[in-house]
């Protein structure tokens, strides 16, 4: 074993299980939506791998699942690392051939994936550390604007006061307790961030986290709003991850089972692959640390800035004719609704679709759902379409600005305006499409 894999081994291995675990529940949790399927419109991240046959999918998914029986029942650390790269690996292409599989649970595994792969445990550690710390605080940034407490953040104590038989109590307080109440949310983020950050808060930041987490279980849970499993699995992996992580006061102190305590020369050829790979864990999640402050100008998606049940991302709504609805039913008879302000359309929540359908969120991004408005059309046949798409949310005044889209012509010219790809997969027939359950 060379001194690379001597490096905390039983810590890092441990690590390493509980990261192949929580990824495999959740893939286990929303299966649909990694499976090469119809349910809902797949809009790749580049067109070029909108093209792809199914195989590509097939043999992506299957790398993926033997990294993470590898990782979980790999008899040594270098069959672990092989296994964390190709977790890593065939997680990002599967999100490139499909970016609605960019949850956010699903980022924070593909850089832990690459961080355990690269790194000695106590830099995997330390890095895994950091990440948290970072995910807690740019959540809890996302959350500071005037349109979280109205929106969100009630939905959020709605569900916490259903889940205790404290409804009617929630409906009965007074408006300036019901805006006030919400915003505490994204201060005990921040408090659990800086707590977190200090050894000597370390304790008690952990016991807040906790608290946080139950509580969100509770809200989004079968006893609150009842979602999806997968935002509960998601939470439950929190509570576990930050016992491991957080939880002994001893966490930064050298490990014991090191083999020595001596500096190692980056100069020695073993040595080199530590400390080249401790670097490179450090330089990924700097990166994806820093990579969320520019989620204002447009260069992060919302989620990869673990932007989670905020407020502010743009809104899109998806316009179908009244004389066209025939064509959409009965596979999306259930999602259809009279448009509020011109009878003469109907809108389609494309957000309920896919919980029912993949069993997971609607990727936030305005360009993704612009993608599954076009593969509507597609799939449909349809001759008409609009899409109206309300922006960002002004942070201290909760204003949007509205662009409407009026027929299918402008919705393809907007689609090509976009950084990233926001064109459907092709060749998807309306035979093909599965209606939801």
């Amino acid at each position: 074993m060379s001194q690379y894999d001597r490096e905390s081994p039983v810590k890092w291995r441990r690590l390493v299980q509980l990261l192949a675990l929580g990824h495999m529940s959740l893939i286990v949790a929303t299966w649909p939506l990694w499976i090469p399927t119809a349910a809902f419109p797949r809009v790749p991240l580049i067109e070029a791998a909108g093209h792809g046959g199914s195989s590509v999918e097939s043999l992506c998914l299957a790398l993926l699942l033997a990294s993470l029986t590898g990782m979980i029942f790999g008899a040594n650390p270098p069959v672990q690392r092989v296994a964390a790269v190709g977790l890593g690996v065939s997680t990002l292409a599967l999100i490139v051939i499909n970016q609605h599989r960019l949850q956010p649970w699903a980022w924070q595994f593909v850089l832990l994936s690459l961080i355990l792969a690269a790194a000695d445990g106590q830099t995997a550690r330390r890095a895994w550390q950091w990440l948290v710390i970072s995910i807690y605080f740019w959540s809890a940034w996302s959350k500071v604007d005037v349109a979280f407490s109205a929106t969100h953040g009630y939905f959020m104590l709605a569900g916490y006061c259903k889940s205790l038989g404290l409804l009617s109590l929630c409906e009965g307080l007074p408006k300036p307790v019901v805006t006030t109440l919400p915003a505490l949310i994204p201060l005990v983020e921040f408090l659990i961030a800086f707590g977190l950050a200090f050894r000597s808060t370390r304790r008690v930041a952990l016991v807040g986290a906790t608290v946080m987490h139950v509580g969100l279980i509770l809200a989004l849970g079968p006893l609150g709003h009842g979602h999806q499993p997968g935002v509960l699995i998601w939470n439950l992996f929190f509570l576990i991850q930050n016992g491991c992580l957080f939880a002994k006061a001893r966490a930064e102190l050298p490990d014991q089972n090191v083999v020595s305590s001596e500096p190692v020369a980056p100069s020695d050829p073993v040595a080199r692959p530590v400390v080249l790979g401790n670097r490179l864990a450090t330089v990924i999640v700097a990166a994806a640390m820093l990579w969320p402050a520019f989620e204002a100008f447009g260069y992060c998606d919302h989620w990869p800035a673990w932007a989670v049940y905020a407020s502010h991302p743009e809104r899109v709504t998806v316009l179908v004719p009244v004389d066209e609805i025939a064509k959409v039913r009965p596979a999306l008879d259930q999602y259809l609704a009279p448009h509020w302000s011109n009878d003469e359309w109907y809108s389609i929540r494309i957000d309920r679709w896919s919980l029912d359908a993949v069993r997971a969120p609607i990727y936030p991004q305005d360009r993704f759902q612009v993608g599954v408005a076009l593969a509507i059309c597609e799939q449909f046949g349809l001759n008409r379409i609009s899409v109206v798409i309300e922006g960002p949310a002004n942070r201290w005044t909760g204003k949007r600005t509205v662009n409407q889209y009026p027929d299918r012509a402008a919705v393809e010219k907007l689609a090509r305006s976009f950084r990233c790809n926001a064109i459907p997969h092709q060749g998807v027939s309306p035979q093909k499409m599965q209606e939801p359950n």
